[in-house]
């Protein structure tokens, strides 16, 4: 490991590694998660950053351990995640932006449910706010993106689009992404053993439903 190694940084208790793409982040996020050493991973968009404890491993035999464990990297594709079907309601009150958007995909705004669920998505990455999840397309998506003067207040479970990018918002918060619709999911629940429900890696599919069930959704546990 060179001292001044451009790809790794080295703090009192984080290793930050950039890696070549998104592919090799999750990758190595496999790779990492077996070992003994490392109290939380978090996988970026081109970097990983790993926490650990300093009187268990001093920082720089953590870093070596690292790019250790990394080295086998080089050449590996696209690792598959688990799919989870979150449920969407694009009913307008839920989908302000409904119109904006589907001019900007030259379809009609009655088209656009349908247009969105058949989008392949995956979960690139947490970060803004906790739970809050950002989303890649791998299907062509045109460039929509953000909203001339963003909103105070953008409702928890909102699903913004700006292109290949997507993100649902975990709590109510400010935001400029072009709302799609809604889902009654809760992104992050404190109580739950595994506080975010999506992960870097995961495979998103989107399906829709009524008004109806969306209330029904929201009176009943969530996962």
């Amino acid at each position: 490991m060179a001292e001044h190694d451009p790809t790794i940084h080295i703090c009192d208790d984080w290793v930050s590694v950039t890696l070549p793409d998104w592919d090799s982040v999750i990758a190595a996020q496999h790779a990492l998660s077996s070992s003994k050493y490392w109290t939380e991973i978090v996988p970026g968009l081109d970097s990983i950053a790993v926490q650990f404890d300093p009187a268990v491993i001093w920082p720089k035999d953590a870093a070596k351990t690292i790019l250790d464990q990394l080295a086998d990297l080089r050449g590996v594709t696209s690792i598959s995640g688990d799919t989870l079907t979150i449920p969407v309601c694009y009913a307008p009150e839920f989908a302000p932006d409904r119109d904006h958007i589907a001019d900007r995909l030259g379809i009609a705004t009655e088209a656009l449910p349908s247009w969105h669920i058949m989008q392949r998505h995956r979960v690139a990455m947490l970060g803004f706010m906790p739970g809050f999840a950002y989303l890649d397309s791998m299907d062509d998506t045109p460039t929509i993106g953000r909203l001339d003067s963003p909103r105070q207040l953008v409702p928890a479970g909102s699903i913004g689009v700006i292109g290949r990018q997507s993100c649902i918002y975990s709590f109510d918060s400010p935001g400029g992404w072009p709302i799609i619709g809604r889902t009654p999911l809760r992104l992050f629940d404190p109580s739950r053993k595994r506080p975010a429900l999506l992960s870097a890696g995961q495979n998103i599919h989107f399906e829709s439903i009524s008004k109806d069930a969306f209330d029904s959704w929201q009176q009943e546990p969530n996962p």
